[in-house]
């Protein structure tokens, strides 16, 4: 099935892309929210605890998952479904997709679309490409696939935050891991939101109404 759904795609699309392929770091909104995404998981002893931790907050996030951890736990999809969180996809291996052949990459992001679908009823409309490389044919893939191509504002270069921020705006979109780090980091900025008077939410909260 991978090798007709890459046949069709090869076939379809041209090799340009347009302005409305460009990835968004950020969101011009008049609403006090940022979105806050959680990338590498799932994780069987984490994930979890950052759902539990969303939900005592009042707030929501985006998963972006990578297909070789939600090989091993598909069942915390069910987990990221039920507390009303989003997906996103993360490719199937965690290596910079940019520079690849755009059959490797399609691949990689049929594979890891084909796991989300089977573990559970999430749409994944977002890419996040490992570590925010992104090239002309990582564009034309997610186009192909219907992914929107989303990075962040907050967060260091390998997408992780790895100290508090020291501020946070409207519409910022803060990047953290499914690790024990990133669940120390989602407190800590949740402690940030609240004094701001921001609320965190997922990627389709903070688009929506903008």
């Amino acid at each position: 099935m991978l090798a007709a759904v890459l046949a069709a795609l090869m076939a379809a699309l041209p090799a340009g892309t347009g302005q409305s392929d460009a990835a968004i770091a950020h969101v011009a909104t008049s609403r006090r929210v940022v979105a806050l995404t959680v990338n590498d998981g799932p994780d069987g002893r984490v994930t979890p605890m950052i759902l539990r931790l969303l939900r005592e907050r009042g707030a929501h996030a985006t998963f972006f998952v990578s297909g070789e951890e939600l090989r091993d736990d598909p069942q915390m999809l069910l987990e990221i479904q039920a507390a009303g969180d989003e997906i996103g996809n993360h490719a199937f291996h965690h290596r910079p997709l940019a520079g690849r052949p755009y059959r490797e990459v399609i691949a990689e992001l049929v594979r890891t679309r084909d796991l989300i679908a089977s573990a559970s009823q999430l749409p994944d409309p977002y890419l996040r490409p490992p570590y925010g490389v992104v090239d002309a044919g990582v564009l034309r893939a997610a186009r192909a696939l219907g992914l929107r191509v989303v990075l962040w504002n907050v967060g260091e270069r390998d997408e992780a935050l790895h100290a508090p921020p020291k501020s946070v705006h409207a519409g910022d979109i803060i990047s953290l891991r499914d690790d024990a780090e990133g669940l120390r980091r989602l407190r800590q900025v949740l402690d940030l939101l609240q004094r701001e008077h921001l609320t965190g939410v997922s990627l389709g909260m903070l688009l929506a109404r903008t």
